[in-house]
């Protein structure tokens, strides 16, 4: 077949989907004439939804499609359309699949991508994808209008990590089996500021409430807005707190939910709401090693590896990488490690299983308790990035994932408090690919799009759910912080680390 015939082929393709959803038969077609552009970033789950809504804001809305590898999307994601506007080298009409895959965390987007290995991405196609009952084209970036099962191995284009890559190649940031790597190989630069969280499931808020004074003896869970922009002064009350300390005990196993030893959740619940509470068991809802989640929260409850010898480690269960334990949930099977009763860590490879650890597995009779518990109901924590909403509204319906987010030394979780320093649960998460990516316009398109993503201006654009976990820095704005105004002062933070360092102090730069 002639050159002309193919491009001719392609052209007729572009104009036949610019008005339709790109499902898969059509990303087929546009891959068998070599117009698709297929684009595939690894790492950070926590910036799963602004990948998703940086593509559904640059995407020609009646072409785009939201890919999952199951119902809930927890290890691979991807969104098809054709462009809206040039991206890079990308002019606007142009076939695009982004891939984004979420299993194993941050690591994933920094040590494999440095070594040009393979990893498991989504395969999309007319032959391994099903539709859903989600409608088509996608409204929603977090309702897939299909599912593609089977995943194949491929090396990523791309990656992003919750913090600089430098940060994953300490001991205690590596999963099991796994060596550091020469980072000087990365175009590595920051993307955007990382809000984190501190969640536990909806027992223990309530009887966090309760034992705080905020709701009297017996009364229901008093919620917020499930819209964080929305919150009032009076909202904020509503939201009990945690210490530090109290959290650093539980992750490193100072806690142990035994009657006898008196030293578990009785420290902050009084008998007088829960006369179990000394004998439950601890369950820690945690990420595994290469998690930027689980990194941040090292870094930042831990000292870990900031201090060098004076850190503290994680409770973690040996080879988290791999030879999951299945634990039954109210959701299904989830593939999760379990250490004994009294005190049991979860360990889970992407942010949806450490929210279905928290709103299901802990809160249900499934839960790992002690037999002494009287009641099976488990009280459970761990650290989830603030752009997870735990009440996201989806296709218009309004979820409950089962958890809440707490005040940290009663400092508020929200991101108005981030920004003016008032919460110090912030870290800068970077983009890179390798020095070596040869393909020139693979290398534009995300250069544009480590260059956006993290603007006011983008941030604005993106799904509410996403918007309270991500703040623009204050290099990617001028002048002074008080005098922002607009979606800059929406967004926009006073605060930041050492750039690249993650193990600097929070200070007020503007």
């Amino acid at each position: 077949m002639s050159k002309l015939r193919l491009i001719a082929i392609a052209a007729a393709c572009v104009a036949a989907t610019s008005a339709q959803a790109l499902t898969p038969a059509q990303v087929d077609n546009a891959r068998a004439v070599g117009t698709l552009k297929e684009v595939r970033i690894a790492g950070a789950t926590a910036l799963r939804l602004a990948i998703g809504a940086y593509a559904q804001s640059v995407c020609n809305a009646a072409s785009f499609n939201v890919y999952f590898n199951d119902a809930a999307g927890v290890n691979n994601r991807a969104y098809a359309c054709n462009l809206s506007q040039a991206v890079g080298n990308f002019g606007v009409g142009t076939p695009v699949l982004i891939y984004k895959r979420d299993q194993g965390g941050s690591g994933q987007g920094v040590n494999p991508l440095a070594l040009g290995a393979a990893q498991a991405f989504m395969n999309v196609s007319g032959a391994t994808c099903v539709a859903t009952a989600n409608p088509s084209p996608s409204p929603d970036i977090q309702a897939p209008s299909f599912t593609c099962t089977p995943t194949a191995p491929i090396a990523a284009d791309a990656g992003i990590s919750d913090e600089e890559p430098q940060l994953f190649q300490s001991a205690i940031n590596l999963p099991t089996g796994t060596a550091a790597v020469d980072v000087s190989l990365l175009n590595s630069a920051p993307v955007v500021q990382s809000i984190f969280g501190l969640a536990v499931n909806k027992k223990l808020y309530r009887a966090l409430q309760e034992a705080q004074g905020i709701i009297a003896p017996g009364a229901s869970l008093r919620d917020v807005p499930n819209n964080q922009d929305f919150w009032t002064a009076a909202d904020i009350a509503t939201i009990p707190t945690l210490s530090s300390a109290f959290v650093k005990s539980a992750l490193t196993g100072r806690l142990l939910g035994n009657a006898a030893v008196k030293r578990g959740w009785n420290a902050v619940i009084p008998p007088g709401v829960d006369a179990n509470a000394a004998a439950k068991t601890i369950n820690v809802c945690r990420r595994t090693e290469g998690s930027g989640t689980q990194a941040a929260s090292n870094a930042f409850f831990l000292n870990n590896p900031c201090a060098g010898g004076a850190s503290v480690a994680p409770l973690s269960v040996p080879g988290s990488s791999g030879n999951y334990q299945q634990l039954a949930t109210t959701a299904g099977a989830v593939l999760l490690r379990v250490q004994a009763a009294p005190l049991v860590v979860i360990e889970a490879s992407g942010t949806g299983d450490v929210e279905r650890c928290l709103g299901s597995t802990v809160a249900n009779a499934n839960s790992v308790e002690s037999a002494a518990d009287g009641d099976g109901i488990g009280y459970g924590l761990g650290v989830i990035s603030r752009e997870n909403n735990p009440r996201p509204t989806v296709n218009g319906v309004v979820l409950d994932r089962g958890y809440r987010f707490v005040k940290i030394d009663g400092a508020e979780p929200t991101r108005a408090a981030a920004q003016r320093g008032d919460y110090g649960f912030v870290f800068e998460s970077t983009f890179q690919w390798q020095n070596a990516l040869a393909d020139a316009d693979k290398v534009a398109f995300l250069t544009t799009l480590r260059g956006n993503i993290g603007r006011a201006a983008q941030l604005d654009r993106v799904d509410v759910d996403v918007q309270q976990g991500v703040m623009a820095a204050p290099n990617t704005y001028p002048g002074a912080w008080a005098d922002l105004v607009g979606v800059d002062a929406k967004f926009g933070s006073r605060v930041a680390r050492g750039t690249g360092n993650s193990c600097t102090a929070l200070r007020i730069e503007k």
